[in-house]
Formats: C-alpha cells, structure tokens, sequence
C-alpha cells in the first residue's frame, strides 16, 4: 500500500511539472511580432483574360500573412501599419528594400523580424501536341519568390532563400472539330503562388517552432499539452526530445542545454489546449512523460 502511494505521488509530481514547465512556456514566451512588406514585382504586371491586370506582390504578401498568422509563436502586423512607416520614413520613394532598411522598419514598427521579397518571374508556358487526332494544350504555370527574413534587432538575415510554385493545366478537343482553350486565370497564378508561399511559410516557422510537452504516454499514442489555441494543426510533425545538461558561456551565464531529439510524431486530432500524436518509426520505449516537443 505505501509502495503504492509513493508511485501515485510521483506520477503526480511529474505530471505537476509538466503542467507548470508548459504554463510558463505557453504564456510566458510572447508570440514574435513579425511583419511582411509588399512583396516587389519589378514594375511587371501579370496579365489575365478579359485585359486585366492582377497584382501578384499584393497576393503574395496577403497570402503569407494568412499562413503565418496559423501560427500562435508569431504575431503577425498588418501591412498597412508597415506601409505607413515606408511613406512616413521616406523609405517609400522607390518602393525597393535591402536588409539595412528592412531592419530600420522592423525597429521602427517593433518587430522582432521582418519578412521582404520579391517575384522574379511570373508567367506560363504552352505546349501543344497531338495525341491520336486530340488536340493537347498544356500549360505551365511557374511563380519563382525570393524572399528574406530579417531580424530586427540584430540586422541579420535569418533565413533567405528562391522559391517556386508550379500549376500544369492542360485541355483538348478532337482535331478538325472544335478546340478548348487553356486559358491563366488569376485564380490559377494564386494556386502556383501559394505553392510558392506555404513552402516559404514553413521555412520561416521553423525559425521559431512551437514547443509543447508530453502529458500522457500510451503506447505509441501521445498526448501533449498544447492545441489548437496554440495552433497545432492536424497532420503537423513534431520531434520529442529530451532536455540534458545546461550549457554555460565561460562567465557563468546559461546559454542553452542539451536536446536529445528520440523520436518523430504527427498529430492525429487537436483540441483546444491539448492534441493526441502518433509515434512514427522507433523510439517508442524511450519516451516518457514530461520530454518536450516542438515542431519540425
């Protein structure tokens, strides 16, 4: 009975610390102000059926915003606010950015990043064959980003990198008879453009992944304590850890720990403060309640 009540007492002291190290985490640590500038175009203008005009800096840079405001570690500022700052500070006369004033806005706007980039190419390629008497049209669609995320605080760069996002669409008729045309549609540049932007979306998330806790374990079925309010998503991975050893700097100061990665989760279902994942490959047996996780 006494062995008993000793291991009821410790499982709740675990579970006590696991609740207070995710409480600290989940409303201690401030979601990161980040802002995203109009994305620059190079003064092209991408043309659609009908003769008008659709402006993809502006899609893209709408996009993004709704991606990363997925996110509960970013607070995502409107680009209004960043634009009036670019017209106050005189920043606007060209429209164009580099990584110095880029970090002079995201001071001026109080971010800790800043997210600028531009459309290198736009456009769409027709293929026309014949397959036994059908007319074949195929397009391709390809939107090409490169995009930078600046640090404000220090003026570095965090992540840069050439993005692309590619849409075939392909339509035929019987030669001789009629023909259908495979028009581009602004519908259809937005579906290479957020190809191009979820992927830049994940990149920049991995910046600052959102780290949770192990409540519960059974078997290969995980509990962790952080859900859809922290925007945990169903599908999303995860990697557990487990924390060793503080690093020390030679004055003293602790500057990080030791992080043991044991296995790779997806999340299965969310809640509101809690999601269940799933083990994937080995590592099972090793992980225990309270090890942490954050996203990949």
């Amino acid at each position: 009975m006494f062995k008993k009540s000793k291991k009821v007492s410790f499982l709740v002291v675990v579970a006590l610390l696991c609740f207070m190290f995710s409480s600290v985490m989940v409303a201690g640590a401030s979601p990161k102000r980040i802002g995203i500038t109009k994305f620059e175009t190079n003064n092209f203008t991408v043309r659609v059926p009908g003769g008008g005009h659709y402006d993809i800096g502006l899609g893209a840079t709408d996009m993004l915003t709704n991606e990363l405001a997925k996110n509960k570690s970013f607070e995502v500022i409107e680009r209004d606010q960043i634009r009036s700052v670019l017209d106050e500070q005189a920043f606007g006369a060209s429209g164009a950015l580099d990584d110095s004033t880029a970090a002079q806005i995201g001071k001026l706007v109080g971010l800790k990043y800043i997210v600028y980039g531009k459309i290198l190419s736009a456009g769409a390629e027709e293929n026309r064959t014949s397959v036994m008497g059908v007319a074949v049209n195929q397009l391709n669609i390809k939107v090409q980003i490169s995009v930078r995320m600046i640090d404000s605080t220090t003026g570095s760069i965090v992540w840069a990198d050439q993005v692309d996002g590619n849409v075939k669409k392909s339509g035929g008729a019987i030669q001789g008879i009629g023909s259908v045309q495979t028009g581009v549609s602004a519908s259809v540049y937005d579906e290479a453009l957020g190809i191009a932007i979820k992927k830049i979306a994940t990149n920049i998330s991995k910046q600052s992944p959102l780290e949770g806790c192990v409540a519960k374990v059974s078997g290969r079925k995980l509990y962790l304590d952080i859900g859809r309010e922290q925007g945990v998503q169903p599908g999303q991975s995860f990697m557990v850890y487990k924390e060793g050893e503080t690093i020390t700097n030679a004055a003293g100061e602790v500057i990080g720990v030791e992080k043991g990665d044991i296995c790779k989760v997806k999340i299965s279902s969310v809640e509101g403060q809690m999601s269940v994942a799933t083990i994937e490959g080995n590592g099972a047996a090793l992980v225990e309640q309270g090890n942490k996780v954050r996203s990949l």
